[in-house]
Order: structure tokens, then C-alpha cells, then sequence
């Protein structure tokens, strides 16, 4: 994306996104002590990890559009793919060294990489982009058929895919909000050029241009913080 296509807002949303994120995961560090409860199903968690993942699957749709619709940018959409795809690996790698029973094989940097390459195609049909994400989110949550949980009972024992994962971002239906994104990037949020955040702006700027880096390492510090808490203490 070049700087004259650039929308702050998009970037804001980026950073707010890798900010609550952060806090999301230092709240779970917190629950592995026992400072608070961490409930994953259908509590407050899920509802602001929802949250998380929408600003920033938006923000992937919108970016993809600001950055391809006039023409394919291939050279920068395949570097940017190779570092995504790099920190997906780094992921990987990592949670199977310490959770080798449930490793993240299919995280956000992993759906990010994945649903990029779907979605690239319709950044020149963005109002065919968001009908087809609008459908996904129908089908998805008005249906018990319309996901891709066959994939994972097909191709999980010969891959020795864990049955618990760290993490897991579910291609359906979450593709849907990437591709939402690519028409909101098309009529530019309707005008909206920035948030209202004041001082904050400077921050969440600088949390979305260091996006990527930021995710792969902010976890070890956090958990080092709770375990420091946890040992004052108790």
C-alpha cells in the first residue's frame, strides 16, 4: 500500500487490535496463576476476542484493497506473504516445544497468510467481495453443515494435528470478515479518515507498523511479568 492510499483509521484499527490482544493474552497469563478466570465459552473472553479478530481481519480486507485494487502488487503481496508466513512457522515451532499437545497449527498469522491468497482475486470486485463475506457469517451461523471441520477429521491423523491448540482461527468463518473488509476498504469506512484518540494515536500507530513482530515476541515478556506478580505475591 502506498502512503497516499493510506487510511489512518485502518492503521488505528490494526493497533487497537494488537493492543487488546496483548491484554487479552496477558489475562490468560494472569488465569495460568490464578488471578483471575479465564472463560473461553461464551463469557467476556470470547466476546472481546471476537472483537480482536474483527479489527484485524478488517483491517487485512481493507489493506488488501488499498494495496491491489488499482493493480496486483505481487513483488510487495509476496514479501509481505513470506514474512507472514515465516512468523506463522515461528508459531509453530515454538508452541509445539512447549505445548507439543497442543501446538498452534492454525493460528492468526497462519489464517492471515491463508486467507490473504483467497481473497486477493476480489479486490477487483469488492461489492461481490462483501456478499460472498455476508454469506459465509449466514451459512456459518445458520447452518451445522456450513464449516470445515472435515478437513480437520480428514487430514488430522496423518499430520498428528493435536485434538486441543493453543490457538485456533477458524477459516470459516472468519475469511468472511476479510472479505467484508475489502468493500470497506473500497468506500474508505464511509469517509471515517481517523479515530478520536487523542495521544493514543501515536502509540497504536507505531503498535501497527510493528504488527507482525510485535505478536511473534509480546507473549514471553507478558508471561514473565505474571510469573514475577504470581512470585511477590504468593
Amino acid at each position: 500500500m502506498t502512503n497516499s492510499n493510506r487510511i489512518p483509521f485502518i492503521d488505528e484499527c490494526r493497533g487497537l487490535a494488537v493492543l487488546l490482544m496483548a491484554i487479552f493474552h496477558f489475562c490468560y497469563d494472569l488465569s495460568v496463576f490464578g488471578f483471575l478466570t479465564f472463560e473461553m465459552n461464551g463469557g467476556f473472553f470470547t466476546w472481546f476476542r471476537f472483537l480482536i479478530v474483527t479489527l484485524f481481519f478488517l483491517s487485512v480486507g481493507s489493506s488488501l484493497y488499498l494495496g491491489h485494487s488499482e493493480k496486483l502488487n505481487w513483488p510487495g503481496f509476496l514479501k509481505r506473504q513470506l514474512k507472514i508466513t515465516a512468523g506463522a512457522a515461528f508459531i509453530s515451532i515454538s508452541t509445539f516445544v512447549m505445548y507439543p499437545q497442543a501446538w498452534v497449527w492454525f493460528g492468526v498469522l497462519h489464517f492471515i497468510a491463508l486467507a490473504s491468497l483467497i481473497a486477493l482475486p476480489l479486490v477487483k470486485w469488492p461489492t461481490i467481495s462483501l456478499f460472498t463475506g455476508l454469506v459465509i457469517f449466514v451459512f456459518f451461523n445458520f447452518t451445522n453443515w456450513f464449516n470445515l471441520s472435515f478437513l480437520y477429521d480428514t487430514f488430522s491423523r496423518p499430520l498428528h494435528l493435536p485434538r486441543a491448540t493453543q490457538d485456533l482461527t477458524r477459516l470459516i468463518p472468519w475469511l468472511g470478515m476479510v472479505l467484508i473488509g475489502i468493500y470497506l476498504g473500497k468506500v474508505k469506512y464511509w469517509g471515517i479518515q481517523t479515530m478520536a484518540f487523542g495521544f493514543i494515536k501515536t502509540p497504536l500507530n507505531w503498535l501497527s507498523k510493528h504488527s507482525l513482530i510485535f505478536y511473534i515476541v509480546h507473549q514471553a515478556p507478558l508471561l514473565g511479568i505474571a510469573w514475577v506478580l504470581d512470585w511477590i505475591i504468593h
